[in-house]
């Protein structure tokens, strides 16, 4: 039998390793679903902070409503940690197929990568179906508490230096940084009580431990009136204290960037598949169901479309990045 010569072995080796390359060159095209289909099987979404969250409520919620209207599961998983970070990065870096997305707040995507190492880019490694809802945040005291209104507060800080306790959520959110800027504008000082999150600002100001607290998480206590809100750091009142002010209509000028829970994905999926996702869970924030969740949470509101998103977080990623270089959040 005629042994092949060295010339015919080198080609035939040449053209398997252009066959191989070619055809592992072409296997995510052959592997990609048909945007029609799409979806195909449960889709799995990441939300970064802890059970029983604003931001685990209302995710699962719009994840079983969306879920129904794509005719597939949405599998909701929670990831917290690291302000969200954790969440989020595994978002980031997942399959830009459709079938992973995040629930989150702007914490981990505009706060947090000016004040850690993230293994993101906020304005590249992510595309967002929407925002849905603005978190309203309280300047609040216990109801039984001597302050009946902000000026009341601010004229004990003067006489009392640093002796009165204010309370947030954590060192560099956007409460932390309104009362920061107001209190700076009175020429008084507080003392600043950061903690790890909602829950704990709720039993420390419930408890008695600060005299005050801003936060989110305090929004079904004032609507309960266990505790009496004085000022209101969100752009709006709220609508179970609608005669309380916020602190821009009390002459305060206040910068930070906007509180929101959005449903985030990763950069690069299909088009005709994104806009499915995006189509789904904006119908799925006009159910009346997610609405009235909204109203039990005290929560309002708030819809941004892919682009109106991306032109928000990246203009409060600037000034999250200039605020943290010109003024002190520690």
């Amino acid at each position: 039998m005629k042994q092949p010569t060295s010339e015919s072995t080198r080609i035939w080796k040449t053209f398997l390793c252009f066959t191989l390359f070619f055809l592992a060159a072409a296997l995510p095209c052959l592997a990609a679903e048909d945007p029609a289909k799409f979806p195909s099987k449960p889709i799995n979404m990441i939300i970064n902070f802890n059970p029983g969250s604003s931001t685990d409520l209302t995710s699962r919620k719009l994840a079983d409503l969306a879920g129904k209207i794509l005719g597939k599961t949405i599998v909701p998983e929670n990831r917290p940690g690291g302000a969200g970070v954790i969440g989020a990065n595994d978002v980031a870096k997942a399959a830009p197929d459709g079938y992973t997305i995040g629930g989150g707040t702007s914490s981990a995507t505009v706060v947090s990568p000016h004040f850690q190492k993230v293994p993101y880019n906020t304005k590249e490694d992510f595309s967002w179906i929407m925002l849905h809802t603005e978190q309203t945040q309280p300047f609040a005291v216990l109801s039984s508490a001597r302050w009946k209104n902000f000026k009341e507060f601010v004229e004990e800080a003067r006489k009392n230096p640093d002796k009165l306790k204010a309370g947030t959520a954590g060192v560099g959110g956007a409460p932390h940084i309104i009362i920061e800027q107001v209190f700076a504008q009175e020429k008084v000082k507080i003392t600043h009580v950061p903690t790890s999150g909602g829950s704990e600002v709720v039993s420390l100001t419930l408890g008695g431990h600060v005299d005050a607290a801003m936060a989110m998480a305090l929004c079904p206590h004032v609507k309960s009136k266990k505790l009496r809100a004085i000022a209101i750091g969100s752009e709006t009142r709220m609508e179970v204290a609608p005669d309380v002010p916020t602190f821009e209509e009390m002459g305060y000028k206040v910068e930070a960037p906007v509180q929101w829970v959005g449903v985030f994905a990763p950069k690069g999926i299909p088009p005709a598949i994104f806009k499915k996702l995006v189509d789904a869970f904006k119908k799925a924030a006009e159910d009346p169901s997610f609405k009235e969740l909204l109203n039990t949470l005290v929560l309002a509101p708030m819809y941004k479309d892919p682009e109106s998103a991306r032109q928000l977080i990246n203009r409060d990623f600037d000034i999250m990045a200039r605020l943290a270089k010109t003024f002190k959040v520690d």
